[in-house]
């Protein structure tokens, strides 16, 4: 069971090392922590819950549409097909 374990840490580095996770956990992270998005989100959750839903799918096109979201969408598919990959070859 050692051997498995070790093995699993052995992927888990290595996966955190490809260049398509490293730039994933960045967009993340710029994702997080940009105060126009972050406003955004919250704009969004407001209309959500006031029911307002024509001006939430409006302000949601804008947010879609903003770069660093498509950018980190983008990247998110990348780092998703490879993980299936793995998964895949581990089954």
């Amino acid at each position: 069971m050692d051997k498995v374990i070790e093995l699993a840490k052995e992927l888990k580095q290595n996966i955190d090392e490809l260049p398509e996770m490293k730039e994933y956990l960045r967009l993340k992270d710029l994702l997080e922590k940009d105060e126009e998005l972050v406003h955004m989100r919250h704009e969004i959750a407001r209309l959500k819950a006031e029911n307002k839903i024509e001006e939430r799918d409006n302000l949601l096109k804008i947010y879609n549409a903003h770069p660093l979201v498509n950018n980190f969408y983008l990247a998110k598919e990348e780092i998703t097909s490879i993980l299936k990959t793995i998964q895949n070859i581990i089954q």
